[in-house]
């Protein structure tokens, strides 16, 4: 199993009124969203990157693309975009 980190890394266009760079939340579990720093989850964000977390969460073959430690994606907000790192963390 793994734990899921969320980071807020750059404001790409406009302002977002949740994230600010910096903010992160967790999911445990593979179903168990915490916010560890920030004021809330933007729902824009977490539509972007929901599908991915039940995945994620697992053991993956070591060539699927989801396996890497480390990736990035971008929030579905056309008007306010930010960037997101997602680290996979062992438990």
């Amino acid at each position: 199993m793994y734990r899921i980190i969320v980071t807020a890394k750059k404001q790409l266009k406009g302002y977002c009124h949740v994230h600010k760079e910096g903010d992160t939340f967790i999911i445990e579990e593979g179903q168990i969203i915490r916010l560890v720093k920030g004021n809330g989850i933007c729902i824009y964000a977490l539509a972007a990157m929901l599908p991915l977390f039940p995945a994620l969460s697992k053991e993956l073959p070591a060539d699927d693309w989801m396996s890497a430690e480390v990736q990035e994606y971008i929030c579905l907000d056309p008007e306010n975009t930010m960037l997101f790192e997602i680290k996979r963390e062992k438990v």
